[in-house]
């Protein structure tokens, strides 16, 4: 038997073969490249959310351990929160893992302030109102958290 090769030698592999290679490990970089983006933004996102809540919780447990230290605002007027509370003029400064007064912390991007006034309606209780900025929240300029909290 007589073996005809009509095309010559055929171990190796086409361009079309190796464009088509080429291009189903570019798709699935690039899939792995955008996976890990959304994967660094979901864990900032998921930091920063943590960051907040960590800080919000530390300002309301020092408050209620010593609320008869603070000054007490007896204005009873809600709509005056504004006028206490400025957003370009909070005292204090705040980070993930940071917190400092104002005008001692250049790479903190938040700022906080709050202020007590009695409960109107039940005595010896009083209702905090906590005011917290942050770069990254935007387009929200602010965020207020109240609670309450009672005197020992």
């Amino acid at each position: 038997m007589m073996k005809i090769h009509l095309l010559g030698n055929r171990n190796g592999q086409t361009i079309v073969e190796a464009l088509v290679a080429l291009g189903l490990i570019s798709v699935i970089g690039l899939t792995f490249a955008g996976g890990m983006v959304s994967l660094r933004n979901t864990s900032k996102a998921s930091l920063m959310a943590s960051a907040t809540d960590r800080q919000v919780s530390d300002i309301a447990e020092n408050i209620k351990a010593g609320v008869q230290e603070y000054q007490v605002n007896f204005n009873y007027d809600q709509t005056k929160i504004d006028d206490y509370l400025p957003v370009d003029k909070l005292p204090m400064l705040w980070d993930v893992g940071r917190v400092a007064e104002r005008g001692s912390c250049d790479t903190c991007k938040g700022s906080y302030g709050y202020i007590i006034q009695p409960y109107e309606v039940y005595r010896g209780l009083y209702l905090v109102t906590l005011r917290m900025t942050h770069e990254s929240w935007a387009p929200d300029k602010f965020r207020d958290y109240t609670f309450v909290v009672s005197a020992k």
